[in-house]
C-alpha cells in the first residue's frame, strides 16, 4: 500500500489488535486467466513469532479455494486485506482556511503463502479455535450436533493457514496535524457515528 510516513505503523502488537478487532479480511491472490478474485473471510491470527500465520475457511463451492490451491510453497504471494474503520474528516477542526477534507482511516496489509487444510479433524480444530475467539458459548452447541451433521458441515468448507512473509499497517488518523487540530478531530469523532467513535479511541490509545 501506499505509505505516508507519518501513518505508517511499525507497532505489530497494535497491528495484531487491529486484526482481532477487525477480523473480516480480503482474501486476494494474483491474477488468474487473466481475472483477480477476492474473498471476504473472518481470519484470525495463530502461532508465534517468526512462525505465525493467519488461519481461516471458505465454503468448498467457491472457486477460489481451488485457484489458490495450485500456488506452490514458493509461488506469488497471497494478500489478506483488514480494514475499518474510517471516516470523513472537515477541515472546520483545522486551523487555517487554506485545508481540504480528508479521510481517516486504518487497515493493515499481510502477504504470505497458502497452505490449505483439508483434514476434518484438523478443520474441526480450526473452526473450534475460530468458536473460541467469537462466541466460546457456542462450543458445547458444536460439540453437541449429530457427527453426521458436523461430517456434512466439515466437508462443505476447506481450512487454510496464510504463514506470514511480510506486513505492513497504515493507521492514518492526523499524525500529520498539530497537537490542537487532533484534539479537534478526536472530539469531534468522539461525539460521531460508531466507526467514527471507534476512530477516537485508537486516537488516544496511541496516545495522539
Amino acid at each position: 500500500m501506499y505509505q505516508n510516513p507519518s501513518f505508517r505503523c511499525e507497532d505489530f502488537a497494535q497491528a495484531r489488535r487491529f486484526m482481532a478487532e477487525q477480523p473480516l479480511a480480503l482474501l486476494v491472490g494474483p491474477e488468474a486467466e487473466g481475472q483477480s478474485f477476492g474473498s471476504h473471510l473472518p481470519l484470525s491470527l495463530q502461532g508465534e513469532d517468526p512462525a505465525l500465520y493467519l488461519e481461516g475457511h471458505m465454503a468448498r463451492a467457491n472457486p477460489h479455494w481451488a485457484w489458490l490451491s495450485g500456488l506452490s510453497a514458493t509461488g506469488p504471494e497471497v494478500l489478506a486485506v483488514f480494514s475499518g474503520p474510517g471516516a470523513y474528516v472537515s477541515p472546520q477542526h483545522y486551523d487555517g482556511v487554506q485545508n481540504v477534507p480528508t479521510w481517516n482511516y486504518m487497515a493493515v496489509h499481510v502477504y504470505g503463502r497458502l497452505e490449505l487444510v483439508e483434514g476434518e479433524l484438523e478443520k474441526d480444530r480450526l473452526l473450534k479455535r475460530l468458536i473460541e475467539q467469537h462466541e466460546p458459548g457456542y462450543a458445547a452447541q458444536w460439540r453437541a450436533l449429530p457427527e453426521a451433521y458436523q461430517s456434512r458441515m466439515l466437508k462443505a468448507i476447506v481450512g487454510f493457514r496464510l504463514h506470514i512473509v511480510r506486513w505492513e499497517a497504515k493507521f492514518k488518523l492526523s499524525q500529520n496535524r498539530s497537537a490542537a487540530e487532533r484534539q479537534r478531530v478526536q472530539a469531534a469523532f468522539a461525539q460521531g457515528q460508531p466507526r467514527e467513535q471507534e476512530l477516537a479511541a485508537w486516537m488516544a490509545r496511541l496516545g495522539l
